[in-house]
């Protein structure tokens, strides 16, 4: 058993989840599928990102690495509706910016699935897809130091650090600072991308009842913008455009996605009942994106030719986003007992204000002499030109300052009735104020969405006999309706989660849930077109499976599988009733096995793994679909007290597929071909 800043682990087997509940519950205890990821996985199998540590859990699918400054607020799928990832319980900001994969700082990431509005809201609201909440590390009392690298094929390197300094003998000043530089040539042409953060964090505390933690964050990815690839000439076609080509000029230049803030916790206990905590954080981020986009003049759409077989257009588009966030969450709780009962009682409130501010401009460049032959195999770009207003051909299709104010009160009472039955209840009366400027139209127009809901969260834990039980929960969110071109106002979007399941903990060697889940969402934004869109009603079903099994020392197996049944439920002209939402596998899944040689071979490990997806839609209109796929990832790995050493190969078996990519629509991204990777790390006291 490890003790971990973010609470105990035992292999791969995370024994509590704070962010489900806000209080340190034990797994088997809350009415939810609720799925953490420990730095043993993350180092174990050699995960280069967050969004690769994150495909270990079932029905998550995640932010493609290319993906800078994207048209997409909420890239990440969770039982196949857009979910939100967040940082120590707050959200990442609207477009994930700064370097959001970075792993050097990251302690655990826990997944919580669904609508988990009554413990969280931001600028956006409350989610109401799901959440991945990314666990920062925190100071300790005891002095350690690592340094460390990981260098690969497409030169790639990436040193990192963790210093951890109490700064008095007293042990009541705790200081640590973890930070990484990465940068390659990616297998795409063109593709250089490189980032950066720095966490330093200071914990004061007097070691008996207050501790206060101010942790700062600065950080930045840098990359030419990715278009990804049209399906015409990929998914189909008479000709074959080269996986590895680079749509737009070769001399573009990069776009950048820029984060820092600081985040103050305090936490005070008052009794052996009472407690309170306090977390409140600033942060700005922004992001300037630099493209040459496939953008149909007739449909602005850029998946198939302007002119058949293979002659796309292009065109020049230049995205500024400034965002500036305000948010406080005080808290208190008590924990108690009355007769057969154990309890703890939650009463909080969240207060965030968001201010963004940016625009879209394009050059569209007319369709003749600004034209491109993709059926070439080494296709001419034309020379990238920021948008200029005095260009005949310029479109300013965004020019906005935008407010996003959310407010709420909530409360949670948890409750174990014989040690056997445990029970979940709490409502969050939520309310979103957002203002929506618009420059770019004639008029310029002012839009605006005010509304409160009271969200109701309750559910069961039944422990039929020890390390089985049976659950069931409801829970509700809502969330605002992204402003954009095709978006300048509607209500506030909604879901509701039912889902139902069973947790098994069989002498801690055999652990995991299987759920099933239903839910329905209204007032989705989908698009029909680059700068079209209709509100949606649509529904997710389907079943899932994570369970790690761990009968020896020497033996770790994780496994993961979902099945989602994802589609729209309304009948409109560009999606019909019943097509299936794009961007979503109905079957996906993931095993890992590593195992720990002992005796003459201390020190040695080595793992396998395999990840599959089934096939994904395009577009709304399900014309057309990615296939099906599979990778297989290796390590072996040489670690004593001090130092680690470890040998990776990603897609051991070269397997070449396409997944579908968020642009202006009908694009799709080729996979990562086969890699090779050496980690290295050493530890000193």
């Amino acid at each position: 058993m490890a003790q971990t800043t973010a609470g105990p682990v035992q292999g791969y087997r995370a024994l509590t989840a704070a962010s489900a509940t806000k209080t340190d519950t034990a797994l088997e205890r809350i009415p939810q599928n609720v799925v953490v990821i420990p730095r043993s996985v993350i180092d174990d199998q050699g995960a280069m990102t967050v969004s690769e540590a994150v495909t270990n859990v079932s029905n998550v699918r995640v932010v493609d690495t290319r993906m800078i400054g994207n048209v997409e607020q909420v890239p990440v799928r969770i039982r196949g509706f857009g979910a939100e990832m967040w940082i120590d319980g707050y959200p990442g900001n609207l477009f994930l910016a700064g370097d959001r994969d970075g792993l050097a700082n990251v302690e655990r990431i826990e997944v919580l699935k669904g609508p988990n509005a009554l413990l969280y809201g931001g600028g956006a609201g409350s989610p109401v897809g799901g959440t991945i909440n990314v666990i920062s590390k925190l100071p300790t009392d005891k002095a350690k130091y690592e340094v460390g690298g990981t260098f690969g094929s497409y030169q790639y390197w990436n040193p990192h650090f963790d210093i951890n300094q109490p700064l008095n003998d007293a042990r009541t000043a705790l200081f640590r600072i973890t930070g990484e530089y990465g940068q390659s040539k990616n297998f795409t042409d063109v593709l250089t991308p490189s980032h950066y953060n720095i966490n330093p964090t200071l914990t004061l505390t007097n070691r008996e009842d207050t501790s206060l933690t101010i942790q700062g964050f600065v950080s930045e990815q840098r990359q030419q913008a990715y278009p990804g690839l049209p399906v015409d000439g990929t998914l189909f076609g008479a000709y074959r455009v080269r996986r590895d080509l680079y749509f737009g000029d070769p001399n573009i230049p990069e776009s950048y996605s820029r984060l820092h803030g600081a985040t103050v916790t305090l936490d005070h206990e008052f009794n052996n009942v009472w407690s309170a905590n306090i977390k409140a954080r600033w942060s700005q981020s922004e992001f300037r994106q630099f493209s040459q986009s496939p953008l149909n003049d007739a449909t602005f759409t850029g998946g198939t030719p302007v002119f058949p077989p293979a002659l796309f257009d292009v065109n020049n588009v230049d995205v500024l986003d400034r965002q500036q966030e305000f948010s406080i969450n005080p808290s208190v709780k008590a924990r108690f007992a009355v007769g057969p009962t154990a309890n703890t009682l939650l009463f909080g409130a969240d207060y965030s204000r968001v201010e963004d501010s940016g625009y879209m401009n394009t050059d569209l460049l007319g369709l003749l002499g600004a034209t491109v032959d993709l059926s070439s195999p080494n296709p001419v770009f034309p020379p990238f030109t920021t948008p200029d207003p005095s260009s005949p051909t310029f479109v300013q299709f965004n020019k906005f300052d935008n407010t996003y104010l959310t407010k709420a009160l909530y409360t949670q009472l948890q409750s174990t009735i014989y040690d056997r039955i445990h029970l979940l209840a709490g409502v969050r009366l939520n309310s979103i104020d957002t203002t929506y400027n618009e420059f770019a139209t004639t008029p310029p127009g002012v839009f605006k969405t005010d509304a409160t809901k009271a969200l109701p969260r309750t559910g069961i834990v039944f422990d039929v006999v020890k390390g089985f039980s049976l659950y069931a929960s409801y829970g509700e969110g809502m969330k605002w309706t992204p402003f954009s071109a095709a978006f300048v106002a509607g209500p506030p979007e909604t879901s509701q989660q039912r889902e139902a399941g069973i947790k098994f903990n069989w002498g801690g060697m055999l652990t995991g849930t299987v759920a099933v889940f239903d839910i329905d969402r209204d007032n989705v934004p989908y698009t029909t077109a680059a700068f079209a869109g209709a509100l949606s009603s649509q529904k997710s079903r389907g079943f899932e499976a994570d369970i790690v099994f761990q009968p020896t020392s020497n033996w770790s197996v994780l496994g993961s599988f979902g099945h989602t049944d994802a589609f729209f439920v309304t009948d409109t002209p560009t999606a019909p009733a019943g097509n299936k939402l794009p961007f979503v596998p109905q079957n996906s899944g993931r095993a890992w096995i590593n195992y720990k040689f002992d005796g003459p071979w201390t020190g040695w490990s080595a793992g396998a793994g395999i990840y599959a997806a089934s096939s994904q839609y395009v577009d709304s209109l399900n014309r057309w679909s990615t296939a099906g796929y599979y990778t297989l990832d290796a390590r072996i790995a040489y670690e004593t007290k001090k130092f680690r050493a470890a040998f990776v190969v990603k897609n051991l078996t070269g397997q070449e597929y396409y997944t579908p990519y968020t642009w202006f629509g009908g694009q799709v991204a080729p996979g990562a071909p086969r890699t090779f990777y050496l980690q290295t790390s050493y530890k000193f006291d």
